[in-house]
């Protein structure tokens, strides 16, 4: 989980919002963001009126303190491997194929005997 902090300026001053990124924006450098611990500072519209959302999407240079944690509720991704643990095999043909062997069906041959 990548969390950050961005700055709204409301009536009462700056409030600092800690937020997790959750996904790339619709424009390049811009994020999707979702305001954590139970917030919702984001104003929207809709046809009914503004109403206040935990999603928004930000530009990139407004992240601050931009860092990866661990969600306590989830299993770790990967666990540590012991020196000599992993195997690794290597099949003795791989070094008979040729570099462009990906390439055979460019060189088949095109021409029409009529």
């Amino acid at each position: 989980m990548v969390k950050a902090e961005i700055t709204i300026g409301t009536c009462y001053g700056d409030a600092i919002i800690p937020v997790e990124v959750v996904g790339k924006g619709p424009r390049p450098g811009t994020v999707w963001v979702r305001a954590l611990n139970g917030l919702e500072p984001f104003t929207k519209n809709s046809h009914g009126g503004p109403y206040q959302d935990s999603t928004t999407v930000v530009h990139i240079p407004h992240l601050r303190d931009v860092r990866v944690e661990n969600d306590p509720e989830e299993a770790p991704i990967c666990e540590a491997i012991e020196p000599g643990e992993l195997e690794v095999q290597v099949s003795p043909q791989d070094h008979l194929l040729p570099a462009d062997w990906f390439l055979e069906s460019a060189y088949e041959d095109r021409t029409c005997s009529e």
